[in-house]
């Protein structure tokens, strides 16, 4: 009985030695359709996975982002679209996009901007219009920028596709978008180099071990460094200074990133600098930054703009000064540079009001005797 009971537990521990070890998994773990589950990427990728919960590409779908949902009811109710248009960046695994078949239990609706998607773009087509991402047509291979010593019995992973090192893999999606009328709605200017490009700024290495296949010290951040999640990891990209002078204070701002400082037409930027003496504001002043697109002269939106009203975004690289009149003694000079997610009057306008509250990306504070 004693031998029975020893050989059970032993059963019982090799079978979850094989279920958390990997080998006996492999055949519950084989990719079925064209792109592999989410879930399967968990086996392996936990903490990445984790970080990837976090991202505007896993929470990318009408059914998960308010803000997107608000804008494609606009466009439908406008547009009266037969398909889901915006789905081609946003549910790219999704083949079937008319309207009836966005439903929140889709298969495809529910891995939004998958895993496997991404690891398997094997180059972009630039077109003048948008790009497009052009996918590999193997299952189960997939491209990474490591050299792993232990190599994955789930799926083979290809290192030497260099867009996927040099941030070019993102410009299928996050390069450009025209409306018909030929009006850039957004861009992201690319100069993207190996030593600064999509990747080193938005998926910053971080500590933890890229899978429990391979130890590594750390690993790409997999959350997606945004304005919408961790904005703490880009304001490196932003100098924010302030300079005394005789009769003035000056306040410099520069943006490091090679893109503009706000790329959505429906965010926009704020400066706020403030001059406090014995605690009170004696003096305040505040700079927007943003894109306003029009229809003839009244703004409007993207899919109806055929121009630009108003463009004072800070450019990629670019640096601007500004200037209060006061004497520098005994101040103190705050800036504080923030965005909103939705420009406050069209977020009332779309009663997405939460979203309209100032969110400080820097500051920087001088005070002077």
């Amino acid at each position: 009985m004693r031998k029975f009971v020893l050989l059970m537990i032993f059963l019982k521990i090799s079978l979850l030695a094989n279920i958390f070890a990997g080998s006996a998994t492999v055949k519950s773990m084989e990719i079925k359709g064209d792109f592999a589950k989410n879930r399967q990427c968990i086996r392996c990728h936990l903490d990445i996975y984790e970080e990837y919960k976090s991202s505007a590409h896993y929470k990318s779908t009408i059914f998960n982002d308010e803000i997107h949902k608000a804008a494609w009811e606009a466009f439908k109710k406008s547009k009266k679209p037969k398909k889901y248009i915006c789905g081609k960046c946003h549910t790219p695994t999704l083949k079937n996009r008319s309207i009836n078949n966005l439903k929140e239990e889709s298969s495809a609706i529910k891995e939004s901007i998958a895993c496997a998607y991404c690891h398997r773009i094997e180059a972009i087509k630039k077109h003048p219009r948008e790009n497009e991402n052009i996918i590999l047509n193997k299952k189960g291979v997939y491209y990474g920028t490591r050299n792993p010593k232990i190599r994955s019995e789930y799926h083979k992973i290809i290192n030497t596709n260099i867009i996927h090192k040099n941030g070019d893999t993102c410009l299928g999606c996050h390069s450009h978008r025209k409306n018909k009328q030929g009006v850039v709605v957004c861009k992201t200017d690319s100069k993207n180099s190996m030593e600064k490009n999509c990747i080193t700024c938005h998926m910053p290495q971080v500590e933890g071990s890229l899978s429990d296949r391979v130890e590594t010290f750390t690993h790409a951040y997999h959350g997606f460094a945004a304005l919408k999640n961790r904005p703490d990891l880009l304001k490196k990209y932003i100098d924010l200074v302030i300079e005394p002078k005789e009769n003035f204070v000056k306040i410099i701002i520069k943006n490091r990133a090679p893109h503009d400082l706000i790329l959505h037409p429906m965010r926009m930027a704020k400066l706020i600098i403030e001059v406090y003496k014995n605690n009170k504001i004696i003096k305040k002043k505040e700079i927007i930054f943003q894109k306003v697109l029009a229809k003839g002269d009244k703004p409007s939106p993207p899919w109806v703009a055929d121009n630009i009203l108003k463009d004072n975004v800070l450019k990629g690289e670019e640096k601007r000064e500004f200037k209060i009149a006061i004497k520098p003694k005994n101040i103190k000079v705050v800036a504080k540079l923030g965005f909103y997610l939705i420009k406050p009057k069209l977020a009332k306008k779309m009663n997405l009001e939460k979203y309209a509250d100032f969110r400080l990306l820097k500051k920087s504070v001088l005070n002077i005797n």
